[in-house]
């Protein structure tokens, strides 16, 4: 087991973090203003996404792997996001029309059939980006200089 220092609670939960921040941002920003180019709240997963992965990976700690953490937080910040979504939805209903808990898991059921699968991909896909690009970045940090690519 290896001992490491953590700056504190951020660095310690740095995926949980992420994720929260995923979802909440991609929800929040949906709810303002709900629109989006292919499927509902396209833009806003990337947006949203990009901001978890960005603070996950700016206090990831050294045993964490790049690829894995990122695609980790990309596959359960826009299931979130959509739970999320759903239940505000569903607030609304209640508010308006009276409290039915059927009704939130229709929303439930209908994001995930009609938007599951595009906010899953995309998510993955932007986490397995934003792992590759950080595992590349650290690794010209730590490349040796008597083994520079342009020596040979």
């Amino acid at each position: 087991m290896v001992a490491e220092t953590y700056s504190g609670f951020i660095q310690k939960y740095n995926v949980m973090i992420g994720v929260l921040l995923c979802a909440l941002s991609t929800s929040i920003l949906i709810l303002i203003f709900p629109m989006g180019l292919f499927f509902l709240g396209d833009i806003y997963l990337v947006v949203g996404g990009g901001i978890g992965l960005y603070f996950t990976f700016k206090n990831r700690k050294e045993s964490q792997s790049h690829i894995k953490t990122g695609i980790i937080v990309g596959l359960t910040g826009p299931v979130l996001s959509l739970i999320l979504i759903s239940f505000f939805m569903w607030i609304w209903y209640s508010l308006t029309w009276g409290f039915d808990f059927i009704i939130f898991l229709q929303y439930i059921f209908s994001f995930f059939v009609y938007y599951g699968i595009f906010y899953v991909l995309v998510g993955v896909i932007l986490g397995y980006l934003f792992g590759n690009y950080y595992r590349k970045r650290e690794a010209v940090k730590t490349e040796s200089p008597l083994f520079k690519k342009d020596f040979f």
